[in-house]
């Protein structure tokens, strides 16, 4: 599934140029903010993938150490042809990938993600994940996000704090701040992702902030369902509204309406 783990920006909205936006730079449109989400979501599955299937046979007797190692193992096997070379030093892992394409829709990933790897009392899994300049589907992140992942029943979820930066897939500029909660079940290849973040706009006149809300469901190979709304000072929004098809619909508060095209099938 596309978990999954980026933003936006503006001033509202005179018109439906406005809202539209360019694709490209640092725009407020419905546009980016589903850039936002799709980098969100990406940096969500990166983190997810290398985890995920990792032995927790004994979870809870295991070292912070011996964890990392069964991590590094799990990623061997996660990602073909050792397009991803892993080592770890103690408890810390540092992920190299060159050109990338693996679990949960993961595609073209280059870069250099560190993983520093703890476990808390309960048995859940405890990542700190760093990386610059990480390219994953189409986006280039820099990632600082702390994960807590558990597992309950046949239920896996990733809860995830992070704070980054980047450009997006249509090429917006994008930045973040904030949480979000990634949920899938193995037996599938479907999950969820629900947060709120909150996200820069700057410009040659003004620097403000703005706030973000999602709830998503989507299967690999699929196009999601679910809302996304982007919410901008003085109480105007942007929802962009999925519905399983290759083109998501926006609505402003204000009345305006359109479409973007959506990167699935």
């Amino acid at each position: 599934m596309r978990l999954t783990t980026v933003i936006l920006m503006g001033s509202l909205l005179g018109s439906a140029a406005c809202v539209r936006g360019q694709s490209g730079g640092n725009t407020d449109s419905a546009e980016s903010a589903v850039d936002s989400s799709d980098s969100v979501s990406s940096e969500g599955d990166l983190v997810a993938a290398n985890v995920d299937g990792a032995s927790t046979t004994g979870l809870t007797a295991l070292t912070s150490d011996q964890l990392a190692l069964a991590i590094v193992a799990n990623i061997h096997a996660k990602w073909p042809n050792a397009c991803a070379q892993v080592t770890a030093n103690g408890s810390d892992i540092t992920v190299v990938y060159n050109d990338c394409s693996g679990p949960r829709g993961l595609v073209h990933v280059t870069g250099t993600l560190d993983l520093a790897i703890s476990l808390s009392a309960t048995g859940a899994v405890e990542i700190h994940a760093t990386g610059t300049g990480v390219e994953v589907n189409n986006a280039t992140l820099d990632i600082d996000a702390d994960a807590i992942y558990t597992i309950s029943g046949s239920t896996r979820s990733l809860a995830v704090t992070s704070k980054g930066t980047g450009t997006g897939p249509r090429g917006n500029e994008i930045d973040h701040e904030g949480n979000y909660t990634l949920t899938w079940d193995p037996s599938t290849t479907c999950g969820s992702i629900a947060g709120h973040w909150q996200t820069d706009f700057t410009s040659a006149n003004a620097s403000a902030e703005r706030s973000n809300d999602i709830s998503l469901s989507k299967c690999v190979g699929a196009c999601p369902t679910g809302t996304l709304t982007h919410h901008y000072i003085l109480g105007a929004s942007v929802t962009v509204t999925f519905d399983g098809t290759s083109t998501a619909k926006w609505t402003t508060s204000g009345g305006l309406s359109g479409s973007v095209a959506l990167a699935c099938h």
